[in-house]
């Protein structure tokens, strides 16, 4: 059986940027929307591959791994590719959810499907989302511009410091990135139970010790693991499972800690 690609469920080409990939998502999300076909079984199945195909193309990384699953040259993301290793938080699952569920309120029961059919609404994920795309493309400041938006609306986001981290490098805003990757610390230990944060620490280590020679820093430091044998055997549905694991997981804390408080 022919392995369907993830432009062909979102009717996209191979070289569409961030900004057709959001206007295709969302014509064919409203189009399968279940809610609109009473709750229909296939419509639900529909919506959870666009959820999964919309969520790899627009994040670099996942896009560039899906290319090389299908078998295509894929653009080479040359040093900020080799340093990305699996994850920036602690498990690539927290990366999941710090990006689609911090700062984004999500109602109860909800999941990875729930989530996307707002995303309309959700200005602030796709901020990050557009800014990730133009991090890699190296436009660092209209990437910057973008995290500093998405930071401004929810600062108590770690990936969004972690980036707007980067991008300040890049533009040779030392203290101020330092200042982010510190807060993003800061946030970490907060959390229950505390995020180590060994990959953001590391970078605040190297910018602190090679100052302008920090990303070399990086790469030694941060080269990453090597990339597992089955990374491709279906990343976009692990993801969801995974991810909608974590979100109930979350949910259902929530919901005893406000039972504690009697609300």
């Amino acid at each position: 059986m022919a392995i369907v690609s993830c432009y062909e469920i979102l009717g996209v080409s191979r070289d569409c940027d961030f900004a057709e990939l959001r206007k295709a998502y969302f014509k064919r999300a409203k189009a399968c929307h279940p809610d609109r076909h009473g709750g229909s079984r296939e419509k639900e199945e529909e919506f959870k591959r666009l959820v999964a195909a919309f969520d790899t193309l627009s994040d670099p990384l996942r896009r560039r791994r899906h290319d090389i699953s299908l078998g295509f040259a894929a653009d080479d993301t040359g040093a900020f590719a080799s340093v990305e290793g699996y994850s920036i938080m602690d498990t690539p699952a927290d990366d999941t959810l710090e990006e689609i569920i911090v700062g984004n309120n999500p109602p109860r029961d909800t999941t990875l499907a729930t989530l996307f059919r707002d995303l309309e609404s959700t200005e602030v994920f796709m901020a990050f989302r557009e800014g990730k795309n133009l991090y890699y493309q190296r436009k660092m400041s209209a990437a910057m511009a973008r995290f500093r938006t998405a930071v401004a609306h929810t600062p108590h986001n770690i990936l969004y410091r972690f980036f707007l981290a980067r991008t300040c490098v890049a533009a040779g805003l030392r203290k101020e990135a330092a200042k982010h990757y510190r807060i993003a610390v800061e946030i970490g230990n907060s959390r229950v139970p505390p995020q180590r944060l060994e990959r953001v620490r590391g970078e605040l280590a190297a910018l602190r010790k090679r100052g302008s020679s920090w990303w070399n820093a990086i790469a030694e430091a941060f080269s990453g693991p090597s990339v597992p044998e089955n990374l491709f055997a279906d990343p976009e549905e692990e993801m969801v499972d995974e991810a909608n694991r974590a979100i109930a997981k979350i949910l259902a804390r929530d919901r005893r800690k406000r039972k504690r408080l009697g609300e």
